[in-house]
């Protein structure tokens, strides 16, 4: 049983660690580069509006960017109309957030979304949804008020019912004299409500009732726990019948630490996840001042997932234990031991290929400062065997810790870049490209781009797997002026209505690039049935227009993603041999593509 007297010290590592963090990379995001930046570029500004989901605009949302590669993080709000404008920017790629009391953001739940930049000179418009409530009482048997304890609500489903990815963060307040909580701006989707146990990070809110089990909305275990449905702007009503059922521990320590030149201690975050929910239980500190060991209290039945994590401000690299799977069974557990490895990186080299022909790139200065170059882990399709036995597990899950990790940069004035900090696994490389008239024509390592043989790696296709610690390099990207575009329209025959979630393809026509994944391209329509394409190499391709195979358009992987949907739309696409074609710079508008009810899903 831990002490009242150890609560200080657990406040002193988890303030520590809190710091430690500020101060460093808090994901695999880049937040520097080491080489001298390009010549000073003329200032600009990035203008744009807030509203809310009905297009209305939020006056006073506070805006804030931050820059890729440098630590200058700028702050502005909305005037009357919900305008703004954050002017004196330096080139550079910029990530773009606003926030409003009782609004939130509708968080990225598919495993296809990726964090958008901008550059000085462009005009965007931020969406903000009315959060929902969720509030109640939390009572003992007798009705007596359930005081200063922890309350969470975890959301386990978005707005569209899709299950969440990767490890979601809890929304989580303290019952006040009366028992009563209220937990607001919540984004919607479904969400469980506990009560009792210890809160994000372990000892800080002193409650007696943090080594008890949970008890879930309205008064169960987790296996009964009712989902509470939250539109935008709702505020349900969810109170809790306390159960005060004692919970279990888990304790252990981590391994693998460097050794440090440094008079600070170096220390760890160990973070606790539920494998069902998908959510963040807590986290906990591992340093010298504890002998590098950690403890949760107040822990339920159920399997769980540990990770431990040690952060490092770059150059350094940071390290990490490989996610390790728990089950928790009517006891503690104990001597649980995570080891610390260091992470891999990826170094290779912007080029950018001019082009002299063409005249419609508008930012040649800036393009190195611009073009943001990404990894992305992915699990790669595993083909079962074509004869399972008993003693054959099944693939093991990814682990959610991991899940959509990611790591973003931009490359210095000589064309070089880093990505650190990446876990053992399977990345693809995702570039951003700085404007309209840049096309993506190669992603190559080790390897020459004109020379390429049959046995060269696939990049574009296929990602680079990592090991654990490996310093890959030899990357290269290349980017070319003289990219083209279209922009239209999806017609129908009188009488009928255009289908939602239709998505416009643009394939290579030529039979030597249907292995080339950089020559799909793809785009969604939008209310209006309008689409737009950008980026796109000069070349011959076949257009259609077709839906999700099962009607969700949610569940569609980009088609550069997934090579069985490549293959189906390739083979549409040539059977209908509708061709289009681009010169360089050639932007196509107003383009009319014909689409019936009865053309195949």
């Amino acid at each position: 049983m831990r002490s009242k007297a150890t609560r200080p010290l657990i406040m002193g590592l988890v303030c520590a660690a809190l710091l430690s963090l500020s101060a460093t990379v808090t994901s695999a995001q880049q937040l520097g580069t080491e080489n001298a930046k390009p010549a000073a570029q003329p200032l600009g500004a990035i203008t744009g509006r807030v509203v809310n989901s009905g297009g209305e605009p939020i006056p006073g949302a506070a805006i804030y960017s931050s820059v890729l590669g440098a630590s200058q993080p700028r702050s502005t709000t909305a005037d009357a109309g919900g305008n703004f404008k954050l002017d004196g920017l330096e080139a550079g790629a910029y990530f773009i957030s606003a926030n409003a009391p009782g609004f939130t953001v509708e968080t990225l739940t598919s495993a296809n979304d990726t964090r958008r930049f901008f550059h000085p000179g462009d005009s965007l418009t931020l969406t903000l949804v009315k959060g929902g409530v969720i509030t109640g009482t939390v009572t003992t048997s007798t009705n007596n008020p359930v005081v200063n304890t922890n309350v969470r609500a975890f959301r386990v489903r978005d707005g569209s019912g899709q299950p969440v990815l990767g490890v979601a963060q809890p929304r989580e307040r303290l019952t006040d004299d009366r028992g009563v909580y209220r937990i607001y701006g919540l984004p919607p989707g479904s969400y469980v409500v506990s009560a009792g146990g210890p809160g994000r990070f372990f000892g800080l809110n002193g409650s007696q009732y943090e080594n008890d089990a949970p008890t879930y909305a309205p008064s169960s275990a987790r296996d009964t726990a009712v989902e509470i449905f939250v539109r935008a702007g709702d505020e349900i009503t969810a109170d809790i019948q306390y159960r005060g059922e004692p919970g279990h521990s888990i304790s252990g320590a981590v391994a693998g630490f460097p050794q440090s030149q440094s008079m600070l201690p170096s220390n760890a975050l160990v973070s606790l996840n539920d494998v069902r929910s998908h959510t963040a239980i807590m986290t906990a500190t591992a340093s010298a001042f504890n002998s590098y060991g950690f403890a949760f209290y107040g822990i339920p039945d159920g399997e769980y997932e540990l990770f431990a994590q040690r952060y490092a401000a770059p150059p350094a690299d940071s390290s990490a234990s490989e996610p390790r799977r728990i089950k928790v069974q009517g006891t503690d557990l104990t001597g649980v031991t995570l080891t610390l490895a260091p992470l891999a990186s990826i170094a290779g080299r912007l080029v950018l290929e001019s082009n002299p022909p063409t005249d419609c790139v508008k930012r040649r200065l800036t393009a190195l400062q611009e073009t943001v170059i990404g990894a992305r882990r992915f699990s790669p399709d595993v083909k079962p065997p074509a004869r399972q036995t008993k003693d054959q597990s099944a693939t093991p899950e990814a682990p959610l810790s991991l899940a959509n990790q990611s790591a973003d940069t931009v490359a210095d004035a000589k064309g070089d870049l880093t990505l650190r900090n990446l876990n053992a696994g399977s990345y693809r490389i995702e570039p951003q490209l700085p404007g309209t008239g840049w096309y993506l024509r190669s992603i190559s390592i080790g390897t020459s781009t004109t020379n390429s043989k049959a046995s060269d790696p696939n990049i574009p296709r296929d990602g680079i797997t990592l090991k654990s610690g490996q310093r890959l390099a030899g990357l290269t990207v290349t980017i070319t002026e003289g990219a083209g575009g279209l922009r239209g329209r999806i017609s129908v025959p009188e009488g009928q209505r255009v289908a939602s979630g239709l998505r416009v393809y643009l394939v290579p026509a030529e039979r030597d690039s249907a292995e080339n994944v950089l020559r799909f391209f793809e785009a969604a329509t939008d209310t209006d049935a309008k689409f737009a394409i950008h980026n796109v190499a000069p070349g011959r391709y076949w257009i259609i227009v077709r839906g999700a195979d099962d009607g969700d358009p949610s569940k569609v992987k980009p088609v550069r993603q997934e090579s069985a949907l490549r293959v189906r739309v390739l083979r549409e696409a040539e059977a209908l041999k509708k061709e289009i074609s681009f010169k360089p710079c050639e932007q196509l508008t107003d383009y009319d593509l014909p689409w019936t009810a009865a053309a195949r899903q």
